[in-house]
C-alpha cells in the first residue's frame, strides 16, 4: 500500500492467479478480472481528476506549458478510461 493525494493504495483484493482453493479456479478468472478492471476504471478517474485540477492551479499561477502537458496527459489517461469501459462493459460488467 502507498499514499499520496489523500488516499491510499490498497486494493482490498489479491493478485494471486492461482487455481483451486479461495476461488483462484480459472473459470472465476473472467469475474476477478472484471471486479479489477472496475477498480481500476475508478481509480484512473479519479486520477484524471486531480490532475486536471492541479493543471488548472497551475495554469491560473501562470505555469500554462505545465498546464498544458498535464492537459495533454489527462487525455491519456480519459483515453485509456474509455477502453477499459468498453472491456468491462464486453465482460458484461454494465450496471453492476
Amino acid at each position: 500500500m502507498h499514499m499520496h493525494g489523500g488516499h491510499d493504495h490498497s486494493h482490498g483484493h489479491s493478485h494471486e492467479h492461482g487455481s483451486g482453493e479461495n476461488g483462484n479456479s480459472p473459470a472465476d478468472a473472467p469475474k476477478r478480472d472484471l471486479a479489477l478492471l472496475k477498480y481500476m476504471l475508478e481509480h484512473n478517474k479519479q486520477h484524471a481528476h486531480e490532475l486536471s485540477d492541479t493543471g488548472a492551479r497551475l495554469a491560473e499561477a501562470g505555469f500554462e506549458h505545465a498546464a498544458d502537458m498535464i492537459a495533454d496527459a489527462v487525455s491519456y489517461f480519459n483515453h485509456a478510461n474509455d477502453s477499459l469501459e468498453i472491456a468491462v462493459g464486453l465482460l458484461g460488467g454494465n450496471g453492476e
